[in-house]
C-alpha cells in the first residue's frame, strides 16, 4: 500500500510523543465539535496543538478531485486527509471504508498528527465528507475532534486567509522559523503523483514524523456495522434498530438511478428516508456559498418527523440503536454528526459499505415503490 512504502522510502526514524493513556468511554462521550471559521482562526493562534485537515471528497462522475483542489487552494498550513487512500479493501469494491487500526496508526503518523491534537476537518463543500472522516477518528477513540461547519467555502467568504501555493520544494527549517506547521508538506509527500524532495528535505522533515497508537482495545465497537448486520437487524422487523437512509428520496424509491452504474435503485425493508440535505440549511446567499449545519433544535424537529416522538425520545436515552446509511458510507456521517448534535446516545452507527455494498450482493432484499 502506498502509505506501507512511504513508510520504507521516506523514514528512517521516528520522533515519538508520549502517548496519554485515556478512558474509552471518557473518550466516547466527547462529542465532535462544530466550529465556526472564526473560532477556528482564534484556535490557530492559540498554543493549543491544532491539526486542520482538508477531507474533501466527491461523487463519481463530478471530475472533481480532493487532493489536486487541497494543492492549489487550503486553509493555511492545513493538511490533506484522504478518505479513499486510507481505507481498507471491500470485497465488493465499495471506497473508503473504515481503516484498520495499522492503516489509521501509519497515516496519522505520517501527517504530524498526536493523540493530544486537537483534529479539526473541513471540505469544499460545506457539510459533506468532513464528517466522515470525524467519524473515523472518533471510531479509533481520538479525543479532541472538530468539524468546520460551513468547510472552506464559509472559510472563504469570511474574508479569511486562503493559501494558493503548491506545497512542493519548501525548506522545513524556513517554516520552523515561522512558526508554521508542516501538515501541508506531509500530505505533499504522501499524495502527490510525482512531489519534488531534495533529500535534505526529506532528513529534516522525517524527524517531525509522529508515532501515533492506538490502544489496545480502544476501538469503538458496534459503531461500523457490515452487511450481516443490516441483514440480522431487517429479521428483527419493526423491532429492530432504525434504519436512517440518507440518499435522495428518489434513489431510496427505485424512481431514479444510482449514480454508479449499474446499481439497483431503492432501500433496505424497514429503513427511513432522511436525505443528508434534511439536516443542512439551505445554500447561503454568499459567494462562495456553503451549508451548514442545522441548530439542535431544528435537528430535533427533524428527527421526531422522520422517527415519531416517541421514537427519538428512546434513541436519546439510549433505548434504541439507530443505523445511518447512504450510498457508499460517506454522507450517513453528516446524519451521524447530526444526531449526536441533536442529543442521540451513542448508539448510532453507519453502516460502512452501505447501499452500494448491499444492492451489489444479489441476495440483499430489495423495496421500490
Amino acid at each position: 500500500m502506498l502509505l506501507n512504502s512511504l513508510r520504507t522510502s521516506l523514514r528512517s526514524s521516528v520522533a515519538t510523543t508520549t502517548f496519554r493513556s485515556m478512558s474509552t468511554s471518557a473518550s466516547l462521550r466527547s462529542p465532535v465539535g462544530l466550529l465556526k471559521p472564526k473560532e477556528l482562526k482564534s484556535l490557530l493562534s492559540d498554543q493549543e496543538e491544532v491539526v486542520v485537515l482538508d477531507a474533501s471528497w466527491f461523487m463519481p462522475g463530478t471530475e472533481r478531485f480532493g487532493f489536486k483542489e487541497f494543492r492549489k487552494k487550503r486553509i493555511p498550513n492545513a493538511g490533506f486527509w484522504d478518505l479513499d487512500l486510507i481505507a481498507s479493501k471491500s470485497d465488493v469494491g465499495v471506497p473508503h471504508n473504515m481503516p484498520t487500526s495499522s492503516q489509521f496508526e501509519d497515516a496519522a503518523s505520517r501527517l504530524g498528527i498526536s493523540r493530544d491534537s486537537h483534529v479539526i476537518f473541513y471540505d469544499s463543500t460545506g457539510v459533506f465528507s468532513s464528517p466522515r472522516a470525524a467519524f473515523t477518528f472518533k471510531h479509533f477513540n481520538h479525543e479532541k475532534v472538530s468539524v468546520l461547519d460551513g468547510g472552506l467555502p464559509r472559510w472563504e467568504s469570511e474574508s479569511l486567509p486562503i493559501d494558493t501555493q503548491i506545497p512542493s520544494h519548501v525548506n522545513p527549517h524556513s517554516l520552523e522559523e515561522q512558526g508554521k506547521k508542516f501538515q501541508p508538506i506531509f500530505s505533499e509527500l504522501i499524495y502527490a503523483t510525482k512531489p519534488r524532495i531534495e533529500s535534505y528535505f526529506i532528513a529534516d522533515i522525517e524527524e517531525h514524523f509522529m508515532d501515533y497508537k492506538v490502544e489496545k482495545g480502544a476501538e469503538k465497537e458496534g459503531d461500523v456495522l457490515q452487511w450481516k448486520d443490516m441483514n440480522e437487524n431487517i429479521e428483527k422487523g419493526e423491532q429492530g434498530a432504525i434504519v436512517l437512509d440518507a440518499r435522495p428520496a428518489g434513489r431510496f424509491d427505485g424512481t431514479a438511478p444510482e449514480p454508479r452504474a449499474g446499481l439497483s435503485s431503492g432501500s433496505m425493508p424497514f429503513s427511513l428516508n432522511l436525505p443528508s440535505s434534511s439536516v443542512l440549511t439551505p445554500d447561503s446567499s454568499t459567494t462562495p456559498s456553503y451549508k451548514t449545519m442545522l441548530p439542535k433544535e431544528e435537528l430535533e424537529k427533524v428527527f421526531i418527523g422522520v422517527m415519531g416522538e416517541k421514537n427519538w425520545e428512546m434513541v436519546k436515552k439510549g433505548e434504541r440503536k439507530v443505523f445511518n446509511t447512504c450510498g457508499s458510507g460517506m454522507t450517513a456521517a453528516i446524519l451521524w454528526l447530526a444526531l449526536q448534535r441533536a442529543g442521540a446516545s451513542d448508539k448510532v452507527a453507519i453502516y460502512d459499505e452501505s447501499w452500494t455494498g448491499y444492492a451489489s450482493r444479489p441476495e440483499s432484499k430489495i423495496v421500490k415503490k
